[in-house]
């Protein structure tokens, strides 16, 4: 019997030690070792499944307590968090307009350079039509604060369009910084205009409940 699978052999000795001595007890054996494999594989499959379903459900637990204390942690600064402007619209309610947290846009143009009254998205300046905005949000002494920003200008009209666009940021709807960048776009082309902010992560006082604002407009192309 050394030849015969030890799950068998055990069967085997067993059975042939019990009421079934002197007995064929092949078939029953083969029949009990078959079911006890089955039932082993059905406990194994069984617990792969709970373990793989605990994993998955504390990993979404802990992910959606991590962004709980993390909305929790910023709550003290609507200033870091999203405007507090009572005109403030989400994201989400902005055609074309993709930033983590709200930002309003602001009518004064806010530069004495500005040769161009001051648009929004889907404004068009000289040519130039604003298609699209992004605004990424960096770390800051008030949590975070929109350190760049992606303007997508189209060339809607039938001439080669050269112009020097500017971004303005205002804090409180009052003038903080502004950036230009010369472009020049083709019929039916369209640019992304990158400005940057830095200053804003690195030391830059702003008002834990203040708000923030941006417009775009043109300046003399230098």
């Amino acid at each position: 019997m050394t030849d015969i699978d030890s799950l068998i052999r055990r069967e085997l000795e067993l059975m042939g030690n019990g009421r079934y001595s002197g007995k064929d007890l092949a078939s029953t054996v083969f029949t009990k070792v078959r079911r006890r494999r089955i039932r082993r594989l059905i406990i194994a499959i069984s617990t792969v499944m709970v373990f793989t379903v605990s994993s998955v459900g504390i990993y979404a637990l802990g992910k959606a307590v991590s962004e709980h204390n993390f909305a929790a942690t910023n709550t003290g600064n609507n200033g870091a968090v999203g405007s507090t402007d009572s005109h403030a619209l989400q994201p989400s309610q902005i055609d074309h307009l993709i930033s983590d947290y709200p930002v309003t846009w602001e009518q004064s143009v806010g530069d004495l350079t500005a040769i161009s009254k001051a648009g929004g998205i889907g404004d068009t300046l000289g040519g130039l039509t604003a298609a699209g905005l992004k605004v990424t949000w960096q770390a800051c002494s008030t949590g975070a604060c929109p350190t760049s920003w992606i303007l997508n200008v189209e060339n809607r009209t039938g001439d080669i369009v050269t112009a020097n666009p500017a971004l303005m940021l205002f804090v409180n709807h009052e003038p903080l910084e502004s950036s230009s960048r010369p472009v020049t776009v083709t019929p039916g082309s369209s640019a992304l205009l990158v400005f940057t902010f830095p200053e804003l992560s690195k030391g830059l006082t702003v008002g834990s409940n203040s708000t923030w604002q941006w417009n775009w407009f043109l300046t003399p192309a230098h």
